[in-house]
């Protein structure tokens, strides 16, 4: 089978022989890893990411000249080594009632195509209208009507080109936050003013569609200071991956990354993500809606976004839940700085006291050791910050050079070849033969992965990076619960003091 995810294998199921031999330990303690399953997807704003100062009265026009860009999920995907795409969606924030006759007027149209989208991927509770619906536009006017309605979007895709289209006044606009153009105060008046079951927050790297219910459920929020977080947090992962704009090659991606309430509870999973959007149910919802939960408690956000970031050929399927959070690990880190957010390999265990350093490392080249069974969900992320800290910029480089030397991705449940990959090309990362470390951290290096380290003439590093502790990030731990204690204990005392 080839790398596909329209119809991903569910890779907590594998039973290969090369899995088993990594590991197949279920994740326990510590082990919310983020919410879950990876499996089927916006919006390029092109506004300044700037707050807005004043009240603009904004109001999105019918009327707009929408520039074609390249497939997200063939162009951009290949071109990024990736494994999840972001969006094709570009937003119009209009809804069109259900059944309803919808005019779009196509003025010119110089792209090879367009496409007007309705409904939001995964945002309809109508099971038949879970996925949006399609509409190829022609030039002149083109009449719409779709039995189950939902928000508006254009699909154009090319290298070049444009399409200059009108909605008439059936399309009804919704509430629509344009971050660094409309203010709190015009947002307010929209969500009293527009009762469509949708609301959309825009920013030129984040589209988020919820319900209206979500959205009046966290009205009260600094709806500027969100959409900021989320280009911060986008550009943390995006720094993690390499996107430096050194060249074409390594441009951020031309698609903003779709973020979706999904309409109720998942039974067992607590969001997920797919190609063209990551999607939330209404109990976690206050990690997307509230800058609090964003901020400090948005752990399953940073993941499932991870999943749009992951390169496809050092991801095998037993470490899809595992290798995502070197994305959720670099923004809790920024945020642990920034917010005050708890380091997460340094929170200690319920149960034994220990953090995941401290109960990783002694494990750490011990007999019998194996990756995937000697160590929880948690533990396995100390391997990836010690290759952090060990080696400069060991993450961006990891991903351009996948990038510029393009290595065979291999079949979806061919184990042992991704996970020689990682091993090789982590080397090739690290200008230094990691085989020593990889087998005191549990993984098969096998014949094949030394030769192909000896051929680029790498050489053991000087030091142990299995040695390597994260002393930085343990002392802001430390100061980040000293004062989480301190304030406790003033509240304390001023409860008393009543």
């Amino acid at each position: 089978m080839s790398e596909s995810h329209s119809t991903v294998p569910n890779s907590h199921k594998v039973q290969s022989a090369a899995l088993l031999s990594l590991g197949q330990a279920t994740i326990s303690r510590r082990g919310a890893l983020g919410a879950l399953a990876v499996v089927a997807g916006g919006v390029m704003v092109p506004w300044a990411a700037a707050p807005a100062t004043a009240d603009t009265r904004t109001s999105q026009s019918r009327s707009q000249i929408v520039t074609a860009m390249p497939d997200a999920h063939g162009a951009e995907e290949d071109r990024l080594q990736i494994s999840l795409c972001n969006t094709n969606l570009q937003s119009t924030g209009f809804y069109l009632p259900a059944g309803t006759a919808l005019t779009v007027t196509v003025k010119a149209m110089t792209a090879p195509n367009a496409v007007l989208v309705v409904g939001a991927p995964d945002a309809d509770a109508r099971p038949e209208f879970k996925k949006p619906r399609e509409y190829a536009l022609k030039k002149g006017k083109n009449v719409i009507t779709d039995a189950g309605g939902g928000v508006i979007y254009y699909k154009v895709m090319g290298t070049s080109g444009y399409v200059n289209a009108t909605l008439d006044a059936v399309a009804q606009p919704m509430p629509y936050f344009v971050y660094g153009r409309t203010s709190e105060l015009e947002f307010q008046r929209q969500l009293d003013e527009r009762p469509t079951p949708f609301v959309e927050l825009v920013s030129s790297h984040a589209t988020v569609t919820v319900e209206r219910a979500s959205a009046l459920r966290y009205r009260s929020e600094n709806h500027s200071d969100l959409m900021f977080t989320f280009e911060d947090l986008i550009s943390i992962e995006d720094v993690t991956s390499g996107y430096d704009g050194s060249s074409p090659l390594h441009a951020r991606q031309a698609h903003p990354y779709h973020l979706v309430g999904y309409p109720s509870a998942i039974a067992n999973v607590g969001a997920y993500a797919t190609h063209g959007h990551t999607s939330y149910p209404p109990p976690i919802q206050d990690r997307l809606l509230t800058v609090e939960g964003l901020r400090m408690r948005g752990w399953g956000v940073y993941h499932e976004l991870g999943h749009q970031h992951q390169q496809v050929t050092y991801k095998p399927t037993s470490l899809t839940e595992v290798t995502v959070n070197i994305y959720s690990l670099a923004v809790n880190a920024s945020f642990a700085k920034k917010y005050g957010q708890q380091p997460r390999l340094h929170v200690p265990d319920g149960t034994t006291g220990l953090t995941p350093w401290e109960s990783a490392v002694p494990m750490i080249g011990s007999e019998g050791v194996v990756y995937g069974t000697t160590f929880d969900g948690m533990e396995r992320l100390v391997m990836f910050e010690q290759l952090r800290l060990g080696f400069k910029n060991f993450w961006p480089t990891m991903h351009k050079i996948i990038r510029e030397e393009r290595p065979p991705k291999g079949d979806y449940w061919d184990e042992a070849y991704r996970l020689r990959n990682f091993v090789v090309w982590a080397s090739k990362a690290a200008k230094a033969d990691l085989s020593d470390f990889f087998l005191k951290w549990g993984f098969a290096v096998d014949d094949d992965a030394r030769a192909q380290i000896a051929a680029a003439g790498l050489v053991p590093p000087s030091s142990d990076p299995t040695l390597i502790r994260d002393e930085a990030q343990l002392m802001l731990a430390k100061q980040i619960q000293a004062q989480k204690s301190l304030a406790a204990r003033s509240q304390f005392d001023e409860a008393g003091a009543q």
